[in-house]
């Protein structure tokens, strides 16, 4: 199962997400995924809803504790992010959180126009 995770600022666009996301689905040379992985404090959020279904993929929400429990497993830090929101790493901790037990990220985080995206890969 293909998961992408996201982060996003707060005036980022839905088509800058997609943008980024189709690019990086390309890069990593996988399918389009199941499920678009978000945390959940930003559930008031349109944009990966509207992301998922331009996809034909379906919404996860991540709650803060799976975040805070995937951090060993990411390969990006974030000072500026762990301040804000008490993880360094969103998208990539959304999408192994997503793509639950023994999953792997094919694409670490990438960055686009205020939004960033990770692809990992699960059973």
């Amino acid at each position: 199962m293909i998961v992408v995770g996201l982060g996003w600022q707060k005036a980022a666009l839905a088509s800058n997400a997609l943008e980024l996301v189709v690019g990086s689905l390309e890069k990593a040379g996988v399918p389009v995924p199941a499920y678009i992985a978000a945390p959940d404090f930003k559930k008031e959020d349109i944009l990966p809803q509207a992301v998922a279904e331009m996809l034909g993929a379906e919404v996860l929400w991540i709650n803060p504790l799976a975040l805070r429990q995937m951090q060993a497993c990411c390969q990006t830090f974030s000072t500026t992010v762990s301040q804000h929101v008490g993880v360094a790493s969103v998208a990539e901790a959304c999408a192994l959180a997503g793509a639950g037990q023994g999953s792997f990220l094919r694409l670490p985080r990438q960055a686009f126009c205020g939004v960033t995206c990770a692809v990992a890969e699960g059973d």
